[in-house]
Parts: structure tokens; C-alpha cells; sequence
């Protein structure tokens, strides 16, 4: 059972993203970071309708992206899990194929997430100013390649979307 401190508050605050062609944002004053791949699914309606309390949307939506974008997990340097309740990145971690099924939740006990986290649009902020080099003390090295995942509804809607700088084009 989730407690008070297992679920996240509605608070994202305010964020933007522009999206445009490839093509019109190569000469603007900021490095795009390009959307390599896309996807998402929605699996049910109702909370009681999931098909499988273990796996989610994700298992179907990152998949979709990784084919489109042409990389695999090991080409991700940056990894951005909405975590509306405290086992979802966890399910996120297993269901995107970044730790085998089952081995989430030691994955993140043993310390393979780092602290900090961010939540909404503002994950996927964040995946974009890697891939950018935008962020300072908190860079990742060499972040050719980030993911972003969310989620909505009833663990039901996923969206998973990664980034590539212009090495990665």
C-alpha cells in the first residue's frame, strides 16, 4: 500500500518547449536537441482493468521509440522517469529494458538512480538541457543521448521520447 511519502504532488510549475523542423532551429542561437524517437500506448481505463499490475504502458511505448530513434538502452547516457508514486520509475526502469524484470527495486535500493529527481515537463526540460550541455555541476559526460518517460491517467496513458544532440543525427 502507498503511504502520504509513496505519491507525488501535482506540482510541475511552468515549462515550455518549442518544437519546430530540424531544419529551423539548426541556425538559432541555442543547440537543438532532436527528437530521435517516439512512443506511447494506453493500456486501460480503469485502475482495475490493468491487465498486469507488474508491467506497464511503457513495455509497449519504449520499444516504439527505441526502433525509431535506431538506439538501444546502452546509447542512453540520461534517463528522465516521471515518479507520480514511488514504485513507478522503478516499473519504468524494467518495462523500458534498462534492468531485467523483478530487479528494479534492488537496482534502486543499491544507489543506480541518482538523487534529485524532477517530475512533468520539467523531466523532459531536463533531457533536453542535456543533450544540449547545458547543465553545469549536474552534466552527464558525453550525453549524446537522453530518454524522457511520463506517465497519466491511472498508470494507463505512456509516453516515452528520446533526444539525440546533432552527433547522433
Amino acid at each position: 500500500p502507498f503511504t502520504v511519502r509513496d505519491c507525488c504532488l501535482v506540482v510541475d510549475g511552468g515549462g515550455a518547449i518549442v518544437l519546430t523542423s530540424a531544419a529551423r532551429a539548426k541556425p538559432l542561437k541555442k543547440k537543438p536537441a532532436y527528437v530521435l524517437g517516439v512512443g506511447e500506448t494506453l493500456s486501460h481505463a480503469n485502475i482495475s482493468s490493468m491487465p498486469d499490475f507488474t508491467v506497464t504502458g511503457a513495455s509497449v511505448s519504449g520499444p516504439q521509440a527505441f526502433k525509431m530513434a535506431g538506439v538501444t538502452q546502452k546509447d542512453v547516457k540520461m534517463l528522465s522517469l516521471y515518479d507520480a508514486f514511488t514504485i513507478t520509475p522503478i516499473l519504468f526502469l524494467e518495462d523500458l529494458g534498462f534492468v531485467p524484470k523483478g530487479e528494479g527495486g534492488r537496482f534502486v535500493a543499491d544507489g543506480g538512480i541518482a538523487p534529485g529527481g524532477m517530475y512533468g515537463l520539467l523531466g523532459m526540460i531536463e533531457a533536453i538541457r542535456q543533450v544540449r550541455g547545458e547543465c553545469g555541476e549536474r552534466q552527464v559526460k558525453n550525453c549524446d543521448v537522453s530518454l524522457a518517460h511520463g506517465n497519466g491517467g491511472v498508470l494507463s496513458s505512456q509516453c516515452t521520447v528520446i533526444f539525440g544532440s546533432e552527433n547522433t543525427l
